[in-house]
C-alpha cells in the first residue's frame, strides 16, 4: 500500500524507525533488516530496561544507583541481563507482527489509488499505529513482556535463590504453574500502553515539518522526540503492566485494582517509577536503530539479489 511516510524499521519498544533512504521495496528485506538492527538494539540498551522494571517492581523508594548497586553486587554485571533472551527470542516475531499489522491497517484506509479513503489526513498514522499496536500486544508484546518481568523480578528474590536457571526453565515453570494463560497476565494494560505508544509516535512523528526528518539523522531526532512524548504521556501504563506481570501479580484482583492499589499505597508519584530510564531506552532505541537500519539493507542488497519490482 502508498504509506503517508516511508516506513523503515519497527523497532522492539513500540518506535518505527522510519528514515527516509534505503528503503527497500522487498518485504523480506524490510523484515530482516528490521529484526536484525532491533536484536543489536536490544542487546545495547536492555541495561536501561532492566534498570526501569527493577524501579517499577519495587514497592518501596528505591533509587537508580541502589539498583545498579544491588546488581552488580549480587549477579555481576551481566545481571543487568536477566531477561535479556525473553526480548531477543521474541524480536524477529514482534517485527512480523507490528509491519504487518500496519501494512493491513494503512490498507484499509487507503482508497484503490492510495488516497486517503476516509479523510484522516496526519491522523491516518496515528489510527494505523493504533491497531498495529493493539495486534502486536495481543500476539507478541504480552508474553514477551510478562517474562521477561518475571525473570527480572525473580532476581530480586529476598526469600532465596532465584527460582528461574534460565530463559527455557524459566518459561516452563510459568506456563506449568499458571497455564499457558499465566503469560497473558496484564494483557490489557499492555494492549493500551503498546497501542497508544505506537499511535503517540506515529502521531508525533508526522507532526515534525518533513524538512527536519529528511535525513537519517535528523529522523532519529524526531523519532526520539515522539518516542519521549509518549514515554511521559503513558508511564503510568507501563507502571500497571509491570506490576500485573511480576511474581507479586496475583495479589491484583484486576487492572483497575491495580491501579487504586497502586494509587493508595505509593501516590500519584508511582505512576512514573522508572520514567528516566525508560526514557533514556527509547530514545536510544530509535537512535541506534535509525543508524544501523540502512547499513543492514546495504549489506543485504550485496548478498541478497531480488527483483527490484517486488513489493
Amino acid at each position: 500500500c502508498n504509506l503517508p511516510f516511508q516506513l523503515d524499521h519497527p523497532t522492539q519498544e513500540g518506535i518505527f524507525a522510519m528514515a527516509p533512504v534505503n528503503k527497500p521495496k522487498h518485504k523480506g528485506k524490510a523484515l530482516v533488516a528490521g529484526a536484525t538492527a532491533g536484536v543489536l538494539e536490544i542487546c545495547c540498551t536492555y541495561p536501561t530496561e532492566y534498570v526501569k522494571t527493577s524501579l517499577q517492581l519495587s514497592t518501596r523508594t528505591v533509587s537508580v544507583g541502589s539498583i545498579v548497586s544491588t546488581t552488580l553486587t549480587s549477579n555481576g554485571p551481566f545481571g543487568f541481563y536477566r531477561g535479556l533472551s525473553s526480548m531477543v527470542y521474541f524480536a524477529a516475531p514482534k517485527a512480523a507482527t507490528r509491519f504487518a499489522s500496519f501494512e493491513t491497517c494503512s490498507g484499509f484506509l487507503a482508497g484503490p489509488n492510495g488516497e486517503d479513503k476516509y479523510g484522516l489526513g496526519k491522523a491516518k498514522g496515528f489510527v494505523a499505529g493504533l491497531g498495529a499496536g493493539t495486534m502486536e500486544a495481543i500476539f507478541v508484546t504480552t508474553p514477551q513482556e510478562t517474562i521477561k518481568v518475571k525473570l527480572i523480578n525473580d532476581s530480586f528474590r529476598t526469600d532465596g535463590p532465584p527460582r528461574y536457571r534460565n530463559f527455557v526453565h524459566g518459561v516452563r515453570t510459568i506456563v506449568t504453574e499458571s497455564g499457558l494463560f499465566g503469560i497473558y497476565k496484564g494483557v490489557l494494560p499492555t494492549i493500551i500502553k503498546v497501542s497508544t505508544a505506537q499511535a503517540t509516535r506515529f502521531g508525533v512523528f508526522q507532526l515534525i515539518p518533513p524538512e527536519q526528518r529528511n535525513t537519517p539523522f535528523k529522523a532519529a531526532i524526531s523519532g526520539a522526540f515522539a518516542g519521549g512524548v509518549s514515554v511521559l504521556l503513558f508511564q503510568g501504563v507501563d507502571v500497571v503492566k509491570s506490576r500485573m506481570q511480576g511474581l507479586e501479580a496475583s495479589k491484583y484482583r484486576s487492572t483497575l485494582h491495580c491501579v487504586q492499589e497502586l494509587l493508595r499505597n505509593e501516590g500519584i508519584m508511582g505512576f512514573y517509577k522508572g520514567v528516566w530510564p525508560r526514557m533514556t531506552r527509547v530514545c536510544l532505541e530509535v537512535g541506534i536503530t535509525m543508524s544501523l537500519y540502512g547499513e543492514i539493507v546495504k549489506v543485504l542488497d550485496h548478498f541478497w539479489k531480488t527483483n527490484p519490482r517486488d513489493a
